[in-house]
């Protein structure tokens, strides 16, 4: 059953959030399916796609450092932590859920996407749905693309 954790720390600088977002997926939520970073009020909120509810450990352990928490999986929710943060956190997650917002820093197809590539083969061998400029004919992905969720899907704006 897919869950979406939503997680708060009050960041104010999105590439901090970025960075915690990242090292959370390495270390203690590496069987994410897609990472995002979020812009809720005046910060920036984390949120994870799982296939499963995490552990109570792993919740414990982000509750510890600080993290609003919500866990989301379809209409089953749960808020712990910091009362003041579990809002964002929530908010985060579904934003996620409902791919509506939120810019993806990990996502399935991300580690193919290396050089130049072509629109088919993007929307063919990972997760992004559409790719911006409409018209364009290929991308030079770098391997740090960061689509976002928009009217319901994963979009990438070519630079």
């Amino acid at each position: 059953m897919t869950t979406w954790l939503g997680l708060d720390a009050g960041h104010g600088d999105p590439a901090t959030a970025d960075a915690v977002a990242v090292s959370l997926y390495e270390t203690l939520l590496f069987h994410a399916h897609v990472v995002c970073v979020h812009a809720v009020e005046d910060h920036h909120a984390l949120s994870f796609r799982l296939a499963e509810q995490p552990s109570e450990n792993t919740l414990s352990t982000l509750v510890e450092r600080g993290y609003g928490v919500a866990v989301h999986n379809g209409d089953l929710q749960r808020l712990t932590g910091p009362t003041g943060l579990t809002r964002g956190a929530l908010r985060a997650a579904l934003a996620h859920r409902d791919r509506r917002e939120g810019r993806a820093l990990r996502f399935p197809g991300q580690r193919t996407l290396r050089g130049r590539y072509g629109v088919s083969d993007i929307i063919a061998f990972s997760a992004i749905e559409e790719v911006l400029p409409h018209g364009i004919k290929s991308v030079d992905a770098r391997g740090d693309l960061q689509p976002f969720f928009a009217n319901g899907r994963l979009v990438l704006q070519a630079r």
